[in-house]
């Protein structure tokens, strides 16, 4: 056997007693975890029965309640104010609602100031009326020479180009 050989042996047990070494770390690391969670289980196994057993002494030592019956309803006294508070609250809603449901009406019923229209007003409506028919026909002679322009650009770029002249 060579030299080389026996290093090479001795360097592969190295290296096989280290992925030992290794390997039992991981395994005890492992058995510790698992130890640790069997005892929290355990732990809250012990902690739910202690629970059981503490809601069964209380049920067992707990009192009966007496449950004694209310009255059938307001007294007189009550009543009377409960009334009161009804009467103040249905004259707040009339003096609140009247008011708009006339105007409400009156809107409805068209009776506004809206037919009158005074002389001045008329006049001006008049003049408004003529301007705005003034640019509608200028802006109709002006589109109509749009349409003649684009008409002719049309027409120029359909005709074949000559190089002569």
């Amino acid at each position: 056997m060579t030299l080389q050989t026996v290093e090479g042996q001795a360097a592969a047990r190295e290296q096989a007693a280290a992925a030992r070494t290794q390997a039992a770390d991981a395994a005890r690391e492992a058995a510790m975890a698992a130890r640790e969670q069997v005892r929290a289980q355990a732990q809250m196994l012990r902690d739910q029965a202690q629970m059981a057993r503490d809601m069964e002494r209380m049920r067992r030592e707990a009192m009966p309640m007496i449950q004694i019956p209310g009255p059938h309803g307001p007294s007189p006294r009550q009543e009377k104010m409960m009334f009161a508070g009804f009467v103040i609250v249905v004259l707040a809603a009339v003096a609140i609602f009247h008011p708009l449901m006339r105007a409400f009406a009156r809107r409805l019923e068209g009776g506004g100031r809206r037919g009158e229209v005074d002389l001045a007003s008329a006049e001006r409506l008049a003049r408004i009326e003529q301007a705005v028919d003034a640019m509608a026909i200028e802006i109709e002679r002006i589109s109509e020479g749009q349409r003649f322009t684009t008409k002719l650009l049309a027409a120029r770029a359909e005709a074949p180009v000559s190089l002569e002249h």
